[in-house]
């Protein structure tokens, strides 16, 4: 009988275990929305700190700005975000790490040549 209760047990906490990982799998649209993204120059030939938006649907990335920029890439369900930022000649790619409404980390750009940091807020 004892062995029957404790079977039961384990086999109600593996479906109790079972109903909370959908939620996991939504990780990633929780990114969903409209984000802030400031960025800061820190070392090389970029002279200029940028804002601008980004949209994210599905944990995919675009531009929601007005500027001419193409933006692939995303945010994973573990909350990690790569991401890469075409405007004319230039290309960013920016890694990081987006916990609930902030998502922060570094970027860089062989042209021209230059690194820096970004740091977005949920808008």
């Amino acid at each position: 009988m004892w062995h029957k209760i404790a079977g039961l047990t384990a086999l109600a906490r593996l479906t109790a275990a079972m109903a909370v990982t959908p939620a996991r799998a939504d990780t990633a649209k929780r990114s969903d929305g409209y984000w802030v993204v400031r960025t800061s120059a820190e070392a090389g030939k970029c002279n200029k700190n940028f804002n601008f938006k980004l949209a994210v649907k599905n944990g995919k990335v675009t531009c929601a700005g007005y500027w001419p920029v193409k933006a692939s890439g995303g945010i994973s369900k573990l909350g990690l975000v790569r991401m890469t930022l075409v405007h004319g000649q230039r290309k960013v790619t920016a890694t990081g790490l987006a916990e609930g409404d902030q998502a922060s980390d570094d970027w860089s750009s062989p042209l021209p040549n230059c690194t820096g940091s970004w740091f977005a807020r949920r808008a």
